[in-house]
C-alpha cells in the first residue's frame, strides 16, 4: 500500500460525516493504511512510512508515547499533543488515548502546519492527523484475516461495509491480536511485556430525507498488556533481574452523534463526541540506582465531551469547536520498601475555539487561502499529596491565541503548482502531576510561527510524481519533560519547563514512480532540525542553546518497492530509517537514540477473493531504543526481528 499517493490522488481528502472543503492541498498528504500492520504497534509502522511523523513508543500503548511532527510534539506524560487525531469525526488531543492499534481505518491524511488550525475544531501548533473509514459503495463488501507468526503471535480481524440503500448503510470491524513479550525477566524466567488487545468499531448512517445524514459512530478497545517494555540502559535488550513483574490494563470507548444538512448555499454539520480512556491500573518494578528497587503503581483516566459545528459553502468554511475534559490520576512510588510518593490529581481542560478559512481564485493560475482562528484554552489543577508530606496545590490557568494563516498557490502548468504559506500554531499550557511543589507545577503553552514552501508536480510520460516542502518555525515556549532536574531535592521533582526560543528547520520529499503496470516504487523521506535558540537551565543556570531539541528526530524515511499483479504471486520489500533522537536537552550520549535502519519483505499470492502472505520485519535484527526514559536509566527496545503470515478473503 502506499506512501505517498500520484499528486492527483493526494488532492482529495478523505471522505467524512462532517463536511470539509475538498482543496487541492498540497500540505495534506493522503496515505492508505497498510496492510498487515502490527496490531500492537499500528501507529509506529504507519508513522515509519510518513514524511516528518515520528512515534517513540514507550511500551505502554499510549502512555508514555511521544509523536512528533516537523519537530513538534508532546512531552512523554503532560501537556497536549502537537498534532491531534481525529478517528473519523472524534476528536483526541493527548497522545496518551491515541489509537496504537489502528482499528479497521482505511485511509490517514495528515494535514501539516498551522493551515490546519482553520479546518478542524482540535487543533495546534503542527498538524493535525486524520484517520477515515472507508465507506460502503456498492454492494456488501466483507473482509476477514487471520494472521500468525513467531513471538506467539495471532491476529484476527473482520470487516463489513453493508450495501448502501436510498437512506441507510452500516460499517463494523473488530479485531483481535496477541503476541508473547519480546523482553524475558530471567530471574523470574517469564516474559515481560506479554500483548493481548480486542477492538471493535461500528458506524451506522442514516438519511431520512434527501439532502440530511445522520449518523452515529461507537468504537473502542480493550489491552490486558504485563508489565511496561522497559530494560536498563547499557544492559540486555531483551533480558531483565528483578523480582517482580506488572501490568498495564487499558480501555478506550468513543462515540459520536453527526448531523448534516445540504443548504441552497453550502453544507451545514455537527458532530457530538465523547470519548473515555482508562489506565487502571499501571505497575511496574524497575532496578535503578545500582540495585535499588523502584516500584510505581499509577492509575489515570481521561474523559472528554466535544461539540463541534461548521458550515462549508463552494469557497469559504467556518466553524466552532467547545470541548470539556477531565484527567484524574493517583500515583503510589516506592523505593526499596519505602514509600516515597502518595498522590492525586485532577485536570480539568476546557477549549473554545473559532475559525474559518477562505478559498479564492484571484487571478488565473493563482489561488489565495486566507484563514483565522480565535481560541480559549482553560486548565484547573488540584493535586492531593500525603506522601511524604501533606500538602495540596489548586492552581487555574488560562490562554487565548489568535491565529491568522495565508496560503498562495501558483498553478504552474496542468501537473505543477507551488504553494507559500504562512501561518502561527499553539498549543495550551498545562500542569505537572508529579511535582509536590507548587511554584514547578505550572507550565505556559508552546506558540509557533510557520513559514513553508511546496513544489508538486507529476510527469505523466514516466509514470512518476513527487511534492518536495521545505519549512521553518520559529516556536516559543518549547515544552521539555524532565525528571530530577531539581538541585539538591529529595524527591523526583518530575516536570515540564519551556524553552525561551526553538528554531526548526525542514525539508520533506514524497514521491511514486510506476516502472509498469504492476510495479509501485515509493519514497517518503524528511530531514529536520530543531534547535534550542535561547534555553538556560532555570535550576542550574546553563545555557543548552544550539542543542537539538529533546524528542525531535534529525529526520526519517523509507523507500518501498512492490511488484503486485492483480492475481498470482506478488512481492515487496522496503527499508526505513529515523534519524538521530536526544531525550534530554543536554544531548547526552547515554540518552540518546542514534539513527537506525529498519528492514521488511513479504510475498505471497493473491486469488480472486483473497491473498496468502508471508512477512518479515526488522529483517537485519537491529538492536535500538524506540523510547528512552532519562530520569530512570531505561528504554524501551525496538521490536527484534519477527515474521507472520497472513490469510485473507473477502466477499
Amino acid at each position: 500500500m502506499s506512501a505517498g499517493l500520484l499528486a492527483e490522488e493526494v488532492q482529495k481528502l478523505p471522505d467524512m460525516q462532517v463536511a470539509r472543503p475538498v482543496t487541492k492541498d498540497v500540505l495534506v498528504t493522503l496515505t492508505d493504511v497498510p496492510s498487515g500492520l502490527d496490531g500492537d504497534a499500528g501507529l509506529v509502522d504507519l508513522a515509519r512510512r510518513t514524511a516528518g511523523f515520528t512515534v517513540s513508543d514507550a511500551g505502554a500503548r499510549g502512555f508514555g508515547t511521544i509523536t512528533t511532527l516537523r519537530g513538534l510534539g508532546n512531552t512523554p506524560f503532560f501537556g497536549d499533543s502537537s498534532a491531534p487525531v481525529y478517528l473519523d469525526d472524534i476528536p483526541l488531543a493527548t497522545a496518551a488515548t491515541f489509537p496504537t492499534g489502528l482499528f479497521d481505518f482505511t485511509s490517514v491524511a495528515v494535514h501539516r502546519g498551522p493551515q490546519a488550525n482553520t479546518l478542524f475544531g482540535r487543533a495546534a501548533d503542527a498538524g493535525v492527523i486524520q484517520f477515515t473509514s472507508a465507506r460502503p459503495q456498492s454492494g456488501t463488501q466483507s473482509r476477514a484475516s487471520v494472521t500468525a507468526g513467531d513471538h506467539g503471535l495471532f491476529a484476527a480481524s473482520a470487516t463489513l461495509l453493508s450495501a448502501p440503500t436510498a437512506d441507510t448503510d452500516v460499517t463494523a470491524g473488530f479485531g483481535y491480536s496477541q503476541r508473547d513479550g519480546y523482553i524475558r525477566n530471567t530471574t523470574l524466567n517469564q516474559t515481560v511485556d506479554d500483548r493481548e488487545s480486542l477492538s471493535a468499531r461500528v458506524k451506522f448512517t442514516h438519511r431520512p430525507v434527501a439532502g440530511t445524514e445522520v449518523s452515529l459512530h461507537l468504537l473502542g478497545s480493550r489491552t490486558r498488556d504485563g508489565a511496561q517494555a522497559l530494560v536498563p540502559l547499557g544492559g540486555p535488550f531483551f533480558a531483565v533481574q528483578r523480582g517482580q513483574e506488572g501490568r498495564a490494563d487499558t480501555d478506550f470507548a468513543a462515540a459520536a452523534l453527526g448531523f448534516s444538512r445540504d443548504l441552497a448555499t453550502g453544507t451545514l454539520s455537527s458532530t457530538t463526541s465523547y470519548s473515555n480512556w482508562e489506565l487502571s491500573p499501571y505497575s511496574n518494578r524497575l532496578v535503578v540506582f545500582g540495585g535499588f528497587d523502584f516500584d510505581s503503581v499509577m492509575t489515570q483516566t481521561q474523559r472528554t465531551f466535544a461539540e463541534e459545528l461548521r458550515f462549508v459553502a463552494a469557497n469559504w468554511s467556518a466553524g466552532t469547536f467547545w470541548s470539556t475534559a477531565r484527567t484524574r490520576g493517583s500515583t503510589d512510588r516506592i523505593f526499596s520498601g519505602f514509600p516515597i510518593e502518595r498522590s492525586s490529581f485532577t485536570t480539568d481542560a476546557d477549549t473554545l475555539a473559532v475559525f474559518g478559512r477562505g478559498d479564492f481564485t484571484v487571478a488565473e493560475g493563482w489561488t489565495l487561502q486566507p484563514g483565522l482562528r480565535a481560541e480559549r484554552a482553560e486548565k484547573d489543577f488540584e493535586r492531593i499529596e500525603t506522601i511524604p508530606g501533606s500538602t495540596i496545590i489548586r492552581r487555574g490557568e488560562d490562554w487565548s491565541a489568535l491565529l491568522p494563516s495565508l496560503a498562495a498557490t501558483r498553478k504552474l502548468d496542468e501537473t505543477t503548482d507551488l504553494t507559500l504559506s504562512l501561518g502561527r500554531g499553539f498549543k495550551a499550557g498545562g500542569f505537572s502531576a508529579f511535582t509536590g511543589r507548587a511554584d514547578l507545577a505550572a507550565f505556559g503553552p508552546q506558540r509557533a510561527w510557520t513559514a513553508e514552501a511546496a513544489y508538486r508536480t507529476t510527469d505523466k510520460e514516466n509514470n512518476v510524481s513527487y511534492t518536495a516542502r521545505a519549512y521553518a518555525s520559529r516556536v516559543t515556549g518549547y515544552q521539555i519533560e524532565r525528571s530530577f532536574a531539581v538541585p539538591n531535592s529529595f524527591t523526583d521533582e518530575y516536570l515540564v519547563v519551556n524553552a525561551d526560543e526553538t528554531r526548526v528547520l525542514g525539508f520533506e520529499l514524497e514521491s511514486v514512480w510506476k516502472p509498469g503496470a504492476d510495479w509501485t516504487v515509493q519514497l517518503a523521506a524528511s530531514v529536520s532540525r530543531a534547535e534550542l535558540r535561547d534555553f538556560t537551565d532555570p535550576f542550574t543556570g546553563t545555557s543548552y542553546s544550539g542543542n537539538q531539541a529533546p524528542y525531535a528526530p534529525t529526520g526519517n524515511g523509507a523507500l518501498r518497492v512492490d511488484y503486485r499483479p492483480g492475481t498470482g504471486f506478488f512481492a515487496g520489500a522496503g527499508v526505513s530509517w529515523t534519524g538521530t533522537t536526544y531525550y534530554d536537552e543536554q544531548e547526552s550520549a547515554m540518552f540518546a537514540q542514534r539513527s537506525y535502519t529498519l528492514i521488511e519483505a513479504e510475498a505471497g499470492y493473491a486469488f480472486a477473493r483473497g491473498e496468502v502472505r508471508i512477512f518479515g520485519r526488522n529483517l537485519g535484527d537491529e538492536e535500538y531504543y524506540s523510547a528512552i526514559t532519562p530520569g530512570v536509566g531505561h528504554a524501551t527496545p525496538g521490536a527484534p526481528l519477527s515474521w507472520g503470515v497472513e490469510l485473507s478473503v473477502g466477499w
